[in-house]
């Protein structure tokens, strides 16, 4: 089926109204990608200060010898 054979049987607005879904569609995946990135960015920065500050706290067990 051709794009002519669609629009003579459900009209030219129907395809125009399709196209634009489809369009839409694609700007939505192109707008998620910078959020994405960004939540993980942030993700990976939350997970380094948490490793640094719970090594801050987290003294070693360091026997004291015995005199």
């Amino acid at each position: 089926m051709t794009v002519s054979e669609i629009a003579t049987r459900h009209g030219s607005w129907r395809l125009a109204g399709f196209a634009l879904s489809v369009l839409l569609f694609l700007a939505l995946g192109l707008i998620r990608w910078p959020l994405v990135v960004l939540a993980r960015l942030l993700t990976w920065v939350q997970a380094g200060l948490d490793a640094r500050i719970t090594a801050s706290f987290a003294d070693p067990f360091v026997p004291k010898p015995v005199t």
